[in-house]
């Protein structure tokens, strides 16, 4: 399966979880990451430089990667690209060939909605021309740790609104955790907490990566 992580707005969390399912991923199967973002290359420069092949890690693509991606997708179980924050060449070439494509909402600003919304009418504009269509799943990412606001039910409503796209479950939480896991090269369900008091806390967040990690890949 090619999985690709997609908004034109960056900072919504598209490494974080780019990064995350691929550490998941690389447990069982033999996975490939491709970086898009040639603006920052944060999970193939940095977060990949003290991995191993089989822990999973990505290598930074650009130009005409089609048949590079379409090559990726023959050769291992599941490729996770991570596109950058912006629509160029390369991003509509991974739009062409994904299988599934995850776009996260960050809760707070206009500017968010404004980009997951360019990103979905992106993505419905190339799945009219593609046979096999992709799976569109959208997740809020970024909730507060207490209570809802009006930011929250904003952000779901406008993914359960939106008629080209699916909606899941699950929301993704404040990204602290995830975070810590980019900064010490593992994805966030292979991070371990330094004392007892933050192990509840790394466990609310593991159990809402998984949740979407199951939903994403189909797992019951």
């Amino acid at each position: 399966m090619i999985l690709l992580i997609a908004n034109s707005k960056g900072g919504v969390g598209k490494t974080s979880l780019a990064t995350s399912f691929l550490a998941e991923l690389a447990k069982n199967n033999a996975v490939i990451g491709v970086d898009l973002d040639s603006a920052n290359k944060a999970a193939s420069d940095i977060w990949s430089s003290q991995r191993t092949e089989e822990q999973g890690k990505f290598y930074y693509m650009s130009g005409n990667i089609l048949d590079e991606l379409k090559n990726a997708g023959r050769e291992y179980d599941h490729v996770v690209i991570d596109a950058g924050g912006y629509d160029n060449a390369e991003l509509r070439s991974a739009m062409v060939v994904a299988d599934v494509i995850l776009v996260p909402l960050k809760v707070g600003a206009n500017s968010n909605i404004e980009g997951f919304r360019n990103t979905v009418d992106l993505i419905a504009s190339i799945n009219k021309t593609r046979e096999n269509k992709a799976r569109v799943i959208g997740v809020v990412t970024g909730k507060p740790h207490i209570g809802s606001t009006p930011e929250i039910d904003r952000a779901i409503n406008e993914i359960v609104e939106e008629p080209n796209i699916e909606s899941v479950n699950t929301i993704i939480g404040d990204r602290t955790w995830y975070g810590r896991a980019y900064d010490s090269y593992q994805g966030l369900t292979e991070l371990e907490p330094e004392n007892h008091r933050e192990k509840k806390y790394i466990d609310i967040a593991k159990d809402e990566f998984l949740n979407l990690f199951n939903e994403v890949m189909n797992v019951e």
